[in-house]
């Protein structure tokens, strides 16, 4: 029986579990991208162009705090642009700087064949023989028009003829020039281009 309370003594000793050693701050630290940082230290830290620091911190406990601050301006093209600036971009978007982000609107335009054309700007413009000029328009307010004069005058066998001319043909056809329709009777039709 001795030897029975001997034996549980031992074994009740060996199986005990053991108090943890309590920690100490010099004992605390953060394991962070491969290295050990103290409790209480900086990662790394950094400033951007806006002048705001960020960093990566090694807390008193041994956790790790990666800081950002909320931005105060915009880097837009090279250029720093303050909280809460107005600007137009090179591409002539009105933009607007509000906490490190752009907001920007297009501009007023036109896209038209895969290019942008500006407000107000003519996209194609050409005169044809009878001095009628026509063509591709973006408006004012970003809108493709398509123009179209009234014609003044026809072309007929390579000849222009004037608004409201009256005359006769190569093959004696009687014609009439009228807002840029040739109206023509065949010889010897009645007579209803006068007029």
């Amino acid at each position: 029986m001795k030897v029975l309370f001997l034996l549980s003594l031992v074994v009740c000793a060996w199986s005990a579990p053991q108090r943890p050693t309590p920690a100490t701050a010099s004992t605390l630290g953060c394991q962070f991208g491969g290295s050990f940082y103290p409790a209480g230290s900086t990662i790394s830290e950094g400033t951007d162009r806006c002048g705001c620091t960020y960093g990566t911190y090694c807390t008193q406990d041994g956790g790790v705090i990666i800081g950002d601050c909320f931005p105060t301006c915009c880097v837009v093209e090279g250029n720093v642009i303050d909280h809460d600036t107005s600007y137009t971009d090179s591409s002539g978007a009105q933009c607007h700087c509000s906490w490190g982000q752009s907001l920007c609107t297009a501009p007023p335009g036109c896209e038209y064949g895969g290019n942008f054309y500006p407000a107000g700007s003519t996209i194609s413009e050409a005169t044809d023989r009878c001095g009628c000029t026509y063509g591709t328009y973006c408006s004012q307010d970003g809108h493709v028009m398509i123009g179209d004069c009234f014609p003044t005058c026809c072309v007929h066998e390579g000849s222009v003829i004037d608004q409201g001319t009256s005359f006769t043909d190569s093959a004696g056809a009687q014609c009439r020039c009228s807002w840029g329709q040739l109206l023509c009777l065949p010889p010897g039709g009645d007579d209803i281009l006068s007029g």
